[in-house]
């Protein structure tokens, strides 16, 4: 073999190897998990089922916040059915009806209209409603575990905006069933790795730049 081939095959083993490595803790690297701390506000996004309300009741009433607050999100055909007079409850409703049923007062809950369609539009949503409470000053982030980093990214990037900081405290939920430790041995978790960094490099390159 010439040495252009040897140096040719030895930077694609190096390529393959590198990729081995990273698709091994893909998953973990969308995990970002913090202590809970005493904070004004725990946050939960929408996008999953009871298991992100689970666990944001369990810090309520170990009494690391006082509110729990989420962001209508977008549901396709809403508007169609309020146009009919057909009454259904949204999204962040429901998710309240099962804290309120877990032992969280009703008056506990915070909901923010919006129609939001994305996790940047729920952080945009959350730093508008932030700018008017200024006594809110620290967030408990509450969503699932493959979600969790990329959250935490779109968040602070949107409170940068602020004219304070405002302290994020990343607490996916224990409830739910990602296996960031092997998740190419579940369909599920598969599809959420590349759903993940799909969207990730997606906020990098064209959502953050965005307005």
């Amino acid at each position: 073999m010439t040495k252009k081939k040897i140096l040719f095959s030895g930077i694609i083993f190096l390529l393959l190897m590198l990729l081995s490595v990273f698709l091994y803790h893909a998953g973990n690297l969308l995990v970002e998990e913090q202590n809970p701390i005493r904070s004004d506000l725990i946050v939960v996004l929408m996008g999953s089922g009871p298991d992100r309300m689970l666990y944001a009741v369990d810090l309520y009433k170990k009494d690391y916040a006082g509110k729990i607050l989420m962001v209508e999100n977008w549901q396709p055909g809403y508007e169609r059915l309020k146009a009919l007079n057909v009454s259904i409850p949204r999204d962040a409703q429901i998710a309240a009806m099962v804290g309120v049923q877990l032992g969280v007062p009703k008056e506990a809950f915070i909901i923010l209209p919006g129609d939001a369609h994305s996790t940047q539009d729920e952080a945009g949503i959350i730093k508008d409603y932030l700018q008017k409470n200024r006594e809110i000053n620290s967030l408990l982030l509450v969503t699932s575990k493959f979600h969790s980093a990329r959250a935490a990214d779109i968040f602070s990037w949107e409170m940068a905006g602020l004219d304070r900081k405002v302290k994020i405290t990343s607490c996916p939920t224990p409830y739910d069933n990602f296996n960031p430790g092997a998740w190419w041995r579940s369909r599920e978790d598969a599809k959420q790795v590349v759903m993940e960094y799909s969207k990730w490099t997606n906020f990098y390159l064209l959502d953050r730049h965005r307005n």
